[in-house]
């Protein structure tokens, strides 16, 4: 049997070791940054922050200059052709060619002057076999419109004028730098940036909110705790109670009576039990997803609610508030947004310039008669683009521009004045609490004290079982309001904390 015992005893210790080893002992800063690395709004948060930071270094890209490559092949039908019908063309010495029209001259080709006349400047020695000869006028032969007829002719059929090829093949590198838009790149960067600031000021939100809810679960897990243990201390002065009841009985003090009162506050007592071992299960639950553990993770907390109230310092909360809510910087960011989209509105009724750098290659071949072969040239260039008229829509979209910017201006005054409203609301209740705290600590000293007297007065005689039941019953009620304004204070001083930014 002492074998048993003793296996028994050693079994119980190992069990209990083994449980307490399971268990998690959490801190409150433990708790707060399980809370931030575990929280989905957190994480999203974060995400939408990372996409700003992407957004504004693609913005950033825009001042640089941008590199393309393009390529293009095509097939066509039909060839080009340069000739409509057949050409013939007629000999001529380059001294008949007029060097300033660049067609011939007729001044020196015509034998015959208009009038008629003989032309002086016709040397039929030279031009004599340019032309067809009349032999019995010695003068060139004429067409009907009185043009010499030339003796030889240089045929140009129309199947020899065709050029192009069937595959057409390009390829080219293209440079383009902006030089002036009007303000369009800079103020896009500028929304860029600020749109990373108002994600990293919804982040510092998300996470304010965060912190908030996960120090709220951790203090109600640690006031319902605490009442769990007044239960218990509250059982087992009725188990004290009972025991000595159950002496007086027996020696025929008490009635049956008194034992069966006892009795009915144990039992609503151990009701009362089981409804705050609940409570706490529960607590602990949504202590557990705030902070992304199981639900089923037996934790314990390492604090409890402080029997201390902290000073509350002297500073304008208000200006603190202005100064330090993320709300606020949102909305700033969001001021400057709309600034900016004002800007851009206006830079509309700027001219936009542009510097081009071309590289191109062809095939066929146009530097060398569109010969099978690539062939390639640079060029350079500026562009220009000058908005004249189109009917007052970029006035439309610079008024709904300026609309949204005062839209979001009349935003930050409603805010701050919520805010304002916020911080002296929380004052009244940190302040109200205090007052709650001193006056339960009150309430349970008197409590306290009227229980001992009572106890003595029971055990003397001079006061009956009801009477130390409601006295027990009191100081229970006393202790349980004095945890309630405890957690109620603990609470306060964190939401002051939160709608003064100093939540952190």
């Amino acid at each position: 049997m002492k074998r048993l015992k003793l296996i028994s005893l050693l079994s119980a210790w190992l069990l209990g070791i083994s449980y307490a080893s399971a268990q998690q002992v959490l801190t409150l800063e433990q708790c707060r940054q399980m809370a931030l690395e575990h929280n989905q709004k957190v994480l999203i948060a974060d995400e939408h922050v990372e996409a700003a930071s992407a957004l504004k270094r693609s913005a950033k890209t825009q001042f640089l200059p941008s590199i393309s490559a393009n390529g293009l092949y095509t097939r066509t039908n039909k060839k080009f052709s340069l000739l409509e019908n057949d050409l013939m063309l007629p000999v001529v010495p380059w001294t008949a060619i007029d060097p300033t029209t660049g067609g011939l001259n007729n001044t020196i080709l015509s034998p015959t002057l208009p009038d008629g006349s003989p032309n002086p400047n016709f040397d039929p020695t030279v031009f004599g076999n340019t032309f067809a000869i009349n032999p019995s006028t010695g003068q060139p032969y004429t067409d009907a419109e009185g043009n010499p007829v030339f003796q030889q002719y240089s045929w140009i059929p129309k199947e020899k004028a065709e050029i192009g090829e069937k595959n057409i093949y390009m390829a080219g590198i293209s440079l383009t730098q902006p030089i002036f838009t009007g303000g369009k790149i800079r103020e896009t960067y500028r929304i860029a940036k600020y749109g990373e600031n108002l994600a990293r000021a919804q982040s510092d939100a998300e996470r304010t909110e965060v912190l908030y809810k996960t120090e709220e679960s951790y203090w109600r897990v640690a006031a319902v705790n605490e009442k769990v243990k007044l239960v218990e201390a509250y059982i087992k002065l009725l188990d004290k109670l009972n025991t000595d009841l159950e002496n007086y009985y027996a020696e025929g003090i008490i009635i049956k009576n008194d034992l069966l009162k006892v009795k009915v506050k144990k039992n609503e007592a151990e009701l009362n039990l089981l409804k705050a071992k609940n409570g706490l299960t529960l607590a602990k639950m949504a202590l557990c997803q705030q902070i992304g553990l199981p639900l089923a993770t037996e934790i314990i907390i390492a604090d409890s609610l402080p029997a201390l109230m902290e000073p509350i310092a002297q500073a304008n909360y208000v200006d603190s508030a202005l100064a330090l809510r993320p709300e606020i910087e949102a909305l700033n960011q969001t001021i400057n947004i709309a600034k900016s989209g004002v800007n851009i509105m206006k830079s509309r009724y700027m001219p936009n310039i542009g510097l081009t750098a071309n590289y191109m290659f062809f095939n066929p071949n146009p530097y060398n008669g569109l010969t099978k072969e690539f062939g390639g040239d640079w060029s350079v260039g500026v562009a220009i683009n000058v908005p004249i008229f189109h009917w007052n829509d970029r006035g439309h979209t610079l008024k709904a521009a300026r609309s949204e910017q005062r839209v979001a201006e009349l935003k930050m005054e409603e805010a701050k004045e919520l805010i304002s409203l916020q911080v002296q609301q929380a004052i009244f209740k940190l302040n109200e609490s205090i007052k709650k705290v001193e006056m339960a600590q009150e309430n349970l000293k008197q409590a306290d004290e009227n229980l001992k007297v009572t106890r003595d007065a029971f055990e003397t005689g001079r006061q009956k079982t009801s009477d130390l039941l409601e006295a027990q019953a009191m100081w229970q009620s006393a202790y349980s309001e004095l945890i309630d304004a405890r957690m109620e204070y603990r609470l306060n001083m964190v939401n002051l904390k939160r709608v003064t930014g100093g939540l952190k």
